[in-house]
């Protein structure tokens, strides 16, 4: 697994008074010259444009020599060609769920060995993402709690179902009679806490989107109509699998 930072750009910047100081906490994480930027369009990557891509990278790599710019799409060729980036690699800005999933994907083959993530807003789903998967935050100097072990096991029982999508058939009656379950068992209807640990079980963003809406709707006073797939005593039987590896019966 990825050695895994990231800093929401508000706290980056601050309002203008902080790039210097936290880019100088970035590059300490990050390690020597060469700065390997990876950017969602390097062809943006200018003074031209004003890029935002751009300015961090200036910040965190003053001298225009010591920075290699490629874009998020070239990680996606690292685990079909053998190949493993020993250095860190910084992302900035990743939005698109594209963009994410190679991300992700590369971070779960072991391609990326180091990543910082600067992340546009800290209601990106990248954030929420970094957090179920143990990042640390620079900013904070501290990673997110690790989510519940019950609801990452939960998030493994959603994954079993998104072969045909979560938002669906058997895949939204999974999501939703466990999201139901654990809410009677006393755990709030927390979208961010189930999205951590969905993406802690090994969840995809275009999947976690799925997730996201239905818990959304549920927290809002939604009823959804689910046919029946867990026993009414699912939150036990998850417990003792956690406890003990057995397998949880439908």
């Amino acid at each position: 697994m990825s050695e895994l930072a990231y800093m929401v750009r508000e706290d980056w910047g601050q309002h203008g008074t902080a790039m210097e100081p936290q880019s100088a906490v970035i590059r300490e994480w990050i390690g020597e010259a060469p700065y390997l930027f990876a950017v969602a369009d390097s062809k943006r990557f200018s003074r031209d444009d004003r890029d935002a891509d751009l300015e961090a990278a200036e910040f965190v790599a003053p001298e225009g020599a010591t920075r290699i710019v490629f874009n998020i799409r070239e990680l996606g060729t690292l685990k079909s060609e053998g190949k493993v980036i020993d250095h860190a690699v910084v992302a900035l800005h990743p939005l698109k769920q594209a963009e994410l999933e190679t991300i992700r994907e590369a971070v779960e083959a072991g391609s990326v060995r180091r990543l910082f993530v600067l992340i546009w807003s800290p209601r990106d789903l990248v954030r929420i993402w970094l957090d179920g998967s143990g990042a640390l935050n620079l900013h904070t100097g501290e990673p997110m709690i690790a989510p519940d072990p019950l609801m990452v096991e939960a998030g493994r029982m959603m994954i079993d179902h998104q072969y045909n999508g979560l938002s669906s058939g058997q895949g939204k009656d999974a999501v939703v009679q466990l999201v139901r379950a654990f809410s009677s068992g006393g755990y709030p209807i927390d979208v961010n806490a189930w999205l951590r640990a969905y993406f802690a079980a090994g969840g995809t963003f275009h999947h976690a989107e799925s997730i996201e809406k239905l818990i959304k709707e549920m927290k809002a006073g939604t009823k959804h109509r689910v046919k029946p797939h867990y026993r009414e005593n699912i939150l036990e039987i998850i417990e003792e699998r956690v406890r003990d590896g057995s397998s949880v019966e439908s």
